[in-house]
């Protein structure tokens, strides 16, 4: 048995008659028609983002929401109020401090003291003489500044630098008996 195919070029031509016959418009007579087509598009509202996205199926979870976006970095004070700061601090404790006579023959001595802070500016612990004096003379300057540490305490700090206490809770001072008598 033989079979025949049956080409498609003439099975094409036949569909095409026959939906012309039927009153489908295939081909534009005019540009009258192209022209309407195109104001019956332009009169259609355009599609949303919404309507574009497929619509959540009901048994699928809504998605989970978002977290909080963290908190920012803390706030670091500028060189300019970190030396404003150290200048407050060393004069708040100096208007605190009554030197002891340092004896005339011995070597300068620059108590150092470190501290730490609460955030209302009370000392959160007992202060620290870095540098205790190894000249028994100078132990009396030594006590001075150790006195003047605690009659200044809590340091009534300055609301501009209390969002900085990151910055102030340790700190290590020092004490110059010629800064002082000035």
């Amino acid at each position: 048995m033989t079979t025949r195919s049956i080409p498609a070029l003439p099975l094409t031509l036949v569909v095409l008659l026959a939906l012309g016959a039927a009153g489908c418009d295939l081909w534009p007579s005019s540009n009258d028609t192209v022209a309407k087509n195109a104001a019956k598009d332009a009169a259609k509202p355009a599609p949303t983002l919404a309507s574009l996205q497929p619509a959540p199926a009901a048994h699928e979870p809504a998605p989970p929401a978002q977290a909080p976006a963290p908190p920012p970095p803390p706030q670091r004070m500028t060189n300019a109020q970190e030396a404003d700061f150290e200048s407050w601090i060393v004069r708040t404790y100096l208007g605190c401090w009554k030197p002891a006579a340092q004896p005339a023959d011995s070597d300068p001595y620059f108590a150092r003291v470190r501290l730490a802070f609460k955030p209302d500016g009370s000392l959160a612990k007992a202060p620290k003489l870095v540098n205790p004096p190894s000249d028994p003379a100078l132990k009396s300057l030594a006590k001075s500044v150790m006195q003047a540490v605690q009659s200044c305490n809590p340091l009534p700090v300055p609301a501009q630098y209390r969002p900085f206490y990151e910055q102030w809770k340790t700190k290590t001072i020092q004490f110059s008996p010629q800064v002082a008598s000035r």
